[in-house]
């Protein structure tokens, strides 16, 4: 086989049976600065689906940047010591999806639902002052 044909399918093939998102919009993880004017305490975690119960997964100092894992739930930020009212962080659909979606693939499609690379979130967040 002519090693550029070859090397032309291997191209495709990853574009085909790999999200958009996935390669080219981050994949399953995000960074997410959280700025305030003070240091304070709070806590960060999903939301779960009825948007009242709180999985926490990290407790943090701010100003920070913090790593997420993309999931189809929002996140809370909250106050260990209510100095600021608690923030919800939404999902968004990561533009990148689309090319997913424009291509036709199903393959593609999946494997961005699967790694959660179908979502973003804010990559910076500000507490505002009470």
């Amino acid at each position: 086989m002519n090693k550029k044909l070859l090397i032309a399918l291997s191209l495709v093939s990853v574009v085909i049976f790999s999200g958009c998102a996935t390669l080219f919009g981050g994949g399953a993880k995000q960074q997410i600065a959280i700025n305030s004017s003070k240091p304070m305490k709070a806590q960060l975690g999903y939301m779960g689906d009825d948007n009242r119960t709180f999985s926490p997964l990290q407790t943090l100092t701010t100003p920070a940047v913090v790593t997420v894992v993309r999931d189809n739930k929002n996140l809370l930020l909250k106050s260990d010591d209510n100095e600021f009212e608690p923030m919800i962080i939404e999902k968004k659909t990561n533009p990148w999806f689309f090319g997913d979606v424009l291509a036709l693939s199903l393959v593609s499609t999946t494997t961005d639902v699967v790694t959660g690379a179908l979502w973003k979130y804010d990559e910076t967040v500000t507490i505002p002052e009470k």
